[in-house]
């Protein structure tokens, strides 16, 4: 983001026999902003044109962010006009997106909020936009290393890069912004230098009140969480292999599991469960080819030979995988569940083939049926439309 333009015109020089006048209130205010930097997952960004009373504010929030050492920033964002109460906010997601548009393609980054133990094992607790995360992190968190309330970013093994903003707090009035609060405020026990996942953990809240369920865990199906996760992830599709990424963490982790709740101080209770075990737990995946195979194999030259109107070839996606016979495909960053059809269909669609080879490969894979054909034309053209097939 380019930096913020000079607030204040250039001022001529004083007449020698006149005596140069002070300058007003509001151009010494604007002579006076400052920008400060924090470290946003490992990030280093600039926030500029804060008064002094904004940026000691700012600092005062961003206590566990600023750099031990000062240095050049990566990215710059800019106060918005308003009040500092939602500028605050504006600026909390501007660096956020800052510095997750800087780590794209190269870590694992959820949408969580994120605790630790005091041996610095993280669990991640994951959960869409307003839904309870921070309330999870202020409630749970003294105690307990903070990490994140917002993005739990991590590595290939499994090693995070805290993020120990502060806690963006909802307020009671309808369209107040919320409020930017630092951890200190809140009690929120030490970060961990070296934090690593453990545990991952999707929240699924419920109203509070007489007749609500005892708070619970239960485990989730891979299957399941594919898809319930990949939308609380940030850039899955610029990683190499996301899904395989992901499903790699997953099985590390000893698999998802779901706390259903009302309130967030029954999860303290949960916490012992949640814990993975030591050699994570098989899944029953398999990683699958992601585009065409060349006729000849997959060693033979690209392109193969010449297709023929009207036949189909699976279509080049972001990533491909299999868990329990089910075909998880990542295209246009959206991961897609192919139903049985599909994924008997991806499977012979390697290279291009005509829809009569199609049909008898779908009947010899899942048996006849009186309407195999409209049956099959149904299913090619949601796949054509989806993008992850193509067709000659």
């Amino acid at each position: 983001m380019p930096d913020t333009a000079p607030a204040h015109a250039a001022f001529p020089e004083p007449s020698p026999a006149t005596e140069e006048a002070p300058a007003s209130a509001p151009a010494a205010e604007a002579l006076a902003l400052e920008s400060v930097t924090v470290t946003a997952l490992g990030v280093p960004i600039a926030v500029d044109g804060l008064t002094a009373a904004e940026a000691a504010q700012f600092r005062t929030a961003w206590s566990r962010c600023l750099p031990a050492q000062p240095g050049p920033a990566v990215a710059r964002v800019a106060r918005i006009p308003g009040s500092f109460d939602r500028a605050g906010e504006a600026l909390t997601s501007h660096i956020t997106l800052a510095a997750i548009d800087e780590l794209a393609g190269k870590l694992m980054m959820f949408h969580a909020c994120g605790l630790a133990d005091p041996d610095g094992s993280v669990t991640a607790f994951i959960a869409p936009s307003g839904t309870g995360k921070t309330t999870v992190a202020r409630t749970l968190g003294p105690g307990r290393g903070y990490v994140s309330d917002e993005t739990i970013a991590v590595d290939g093994q499994l090693r995070i890069t805290p993020y120990p903003k502060p806690l963006s707090v909802k307020q009671a009035e309808p369209g107040v912004p919320k409020l930017q609060e630092g951890p200190e405020q809140h009690g929120l026990g030490p970060t961990p230098p070296r934090p690593v996942l453990r545990s991952i953990a999707l929240l699924s809240r419920s109203k509070a009140g007489q007749d609500a369920a005892p708070a619970s865990v239960e485990p989730v199906p891979l299957g399941v969480a594919l898809l319930e996760l990949t939308p609380q992830l940030s850039a899955l599709a610029r990683l190499d292999r996301g899904l395989v990424q992901l499903c790699t963490m997953i099985e590390a982790c000893g698999g998802v599991q779901r706390i259903r709740y009302s309130e967030a101080r029954d999860i303290a209770g949960l916490l012992p469960l949640i814990s993975a075990p030591d050699a994570g737990s098989p899944a029953g995946w398999a990683p699958l080819a992601t585009g065409p195979v060349p006729v000849g194999g997959p060693d033979a030259p690209a392109g193969g030979v010449p297709a023929v109107p009207g036949h189909i070839r699976r279509a080049a996606v972001q990533d491909a995988v299999e868990v329990d016979g089910t075909v998880y495909v990542l295209a246009d960053s959206q991961v897609l569940e192919l139903g049985p059809l599909g994924g008997v269909v991806w499977d012979l669609a390697g290279s291009w083939t005509g829809r009569e080879e199609l049909l008898a490969g779908v009947v010899d894979a899942v048996g006849p049926h009186p309407a195999a054909g409209e049956l099959l034309e149904d299913a090619l053209a949601e796949l054509l439309r989806s993008g992850v097939l193509e067709a000659a």
